[in-house]
């Protein structure tokens, strides 16, 4: 990898230990509720390509990507989260990597069953999205990660929020 990546990286790091995490509601916990988003095992798919599949059908890699302990906390009002810096790390190197014009979908997963599915998309991207979305991060402190629905508003979006 070159070398500016590895610099963003110590310097995120550090801008997360140095500001800390600000939470401006009161957290929600997990009480027994098991959450996991895993990425679309098919490289060949995309955000856009999720409307022509069932939930079930969707080929998931074998490991979660996110689980129940990479969260730190959880406003149902913002649909905020807040990881460990450990899991927000792996969401920077996600997107210093790429993501596709399209989106990088995944699907989450609470206590075995399928919710939903949605993408990471990238604040580059020009391509509207109706469905699920975690933006490209911005933030230097690292927290905390939004799921909204549709890109680049929320008037991209159709039906119910899932």
């Amino acid at each position: 990898m070159n070398k500016k990546f590895y610099v963003l990286l110590v310097f995120l790091a550090l801008a997360m230990n140095a500001c800390g995490q600000a939470v401006a509601e009161e957290p929600v916990v997990m009480d027994g509720e098991a959450f996991e988003l895993y990425f679309i095992a098919d490289p060949e798919l995309s955000g856009s390509d999720l409307k022509n599949y069932d939930l079930e059908d969707l080929p998931l890699t074998e490991e979660p990507f996110l689980s129940t302990d990479d969260i730190v906390s959880y406003m149902w009002e913002t649909h905020a989260i807040n990881l460990t810096e450990e899991a927000y790390l792996k969401v920077v190197v996600v997107f210093s990597q790429g993501i596709p014009i399209s989106g990088a979908p995944f699907v989450v997963v609470s206590n075995g069953e399928r919710i939903y599915a949605g993408a990471f998309w990238s604040l580059a991207s020009s391509a509207s999205f109706d469905g699920v979305v975690i933006q490209q991060p911005f933030d230097p402190a690292g927290q905390p990660l939004f799921i909204s629905l549709g890109y680049p508003s929320p008037d991209f979006f159709t039906g119910e929020d899932p």
